[in-house]
């Protein structure tokens, strides 16, 4: 299995990796934080984490609240030779990664050997008939989706990985050969959507994650380039819940994953992706159980996602979504990208309304949004709140941030 990682002058690294490489007796059950800006050096770290049986806790260094929560918790840098003992120590764990909490602050989760090994036995037979033999990596390892499918899967498959600091899609598009598993965004795949330049990619897979992936985009992307999408649902808590392909409505649940819903409609996970132990202010045991808040319809043995419920709203009895909304208003000519959000209105006794931060070219009224939505969603009356920024920030996998 080799590692090659290309720089933006075309030069590229190669490094071998097995055990003998990477193994160090120093750093057996020890816990300490990787989260460098050099992927490159990410990943080297995790394999050498990997391969001594550490406990490395992974996060995007350019989050201040994690970054101070891990200087009050006194973890120690990976690198720094001597570790610190932590509150971590004595739970199970190989990374530990961090997700949206509830509070405002982010809550981690510790994934364990075996989370990891059950969920790519079930991928790894999704996968097996794509004959895959590269791993194309857009996604940063330090979230959970980037390490389970740009490195666990590739290194217990004995799979090439492909890396490059800076992804333009261009470059994206150069890399990929035959047989190549692409882990990507939706925010990758709508930017080959633009690109001038095409190719044939029919003998590669995509796989996407972290947001939503639209069927319009997902049918261009086919049409362009001759190939499928699997989209892959689920969190850093939950682990893979199911997988569609290209445009799909339904979704199916990945093997060993067993769904219901409670008295809202809201999907309830149990499998053995989840993780046993959760961080906040304190250490939660989920018994690899957890209530979402995705509302969604079950047909048969599928089911719909309709959206996160505190991204529903309902208008004349009918149920929409704010991301419904924002895949509406992106089609519109002149709007670069929208963020719709849910306003309460409790006090003027008005129900709820819709803000609407818009990133675009040209200025629109409220009264012109309203009939681009009315077109899509039929003559329904809702109060907007409308605004505009220069840019609407993303994070690194690509999804929107709240202002």
């Amino acid at each position: 299995m080799i590692l090659k990682v290309y720089n933006d002058d075309g030069s590229c690294q190669e490094h071998i990796i097995n055990k003998e490489n990477f193994y160090d007796k120093n750093l057996e059950n020890t816990c300490s934080y990787i989260a460098s800006a050099n992927k490159e050096q990410n990943a080297l770290n995790m394999f050498r984490s990997h391969f001594s049986n550490a406990k490395s806790i992974l996060y995007d260094n350019s989050s201040k609240a994690i970054v101070n929560k891990i200087k009050e918790l006194k973890v120690s840098n990976f690198e720094e030779a001597k570790k610190n003992k932590t509150i971590f120590d004595i739970y199970n764990f190989s990374f530990l990664f961090f997700t949206s909490g509830t509070t405002g602050f982010p809550v981690a989760a510790l994934k364990s050997k075996e989370n990891f090994l059950e969920e790519l036995e079930v991928l790894t037979k999704l996968f097996k008939k794509y004959n895959i033999k590269r791993v194309i990596v857009s996604v940063p390892f330090v979230h959970f989706y980037g390490s389970l499918m740009g490195f666990m899967y590739p290194l217990i498959n004995d799979i090439d990985i492909v890396l490059k600091e800076h992804f333009l899609p261009h470059d994206l598009l150069d890399l990929i050969d035959d047989n190549s598993l692409v882990v990507t965004t939706p925010l990758y795949i709508k930017s080959l959507n633009r690109l001038n330049q095409s190719k044939d990619l029919s003998k590669s897979i995509f796989l996407s994650s972290t947001a939503p992936l639209f069927k319009d985009t997902a049918l261009e992307f086919n049409k362009k380039f001759s190939c499928n999408i699997i989209q892959l649902f689920g969190s850093t808590e939950t682990g893979g819940i199911a997988y569609k392909y290209n445009d799909d409505e339904l979704w199916t649940p990945l093997e060993k994953v067993k769904t219901s819903t409670n008295k809202d409609n809201e999907l309830t996970i149990h499998s053995p992706f989840v993780s046993n132990i959760l961080f906040e202010d304190s250490f939660k045991n989920t018994k690899q159980k957890i209530q979402t808040f995705d509302y969604v319809e079950f047909k048969e043995d599928k089911f719909k996602l309709i959206g996160r419920s505190s991204q529903i709203f309902k208008v004349a009895g009918k149920r929409y979504s704010t991301v419904q909304i924002e895949n509406i208003l992106e089609n519109t000519p002149g709007i670069h990208k929208a963020l719709v959000t849910i306003k309460s209105q409790n006090e003027e006794l008005r129900g709820e309304s819709l803000v609407i931060t818009l990133e675009s070219k040209k200025s629109f009224l409220v009264k012109e949004i309203k009939q681009i939505l009315k077109n899509e969603l039929s003559n329904i009356k809702f109060s907007i709140e409308l605004k505009f920024v220069d840019k609407i920030q993303v994070s690194s996998l690509g999804k929107k941030l709240k202002f």
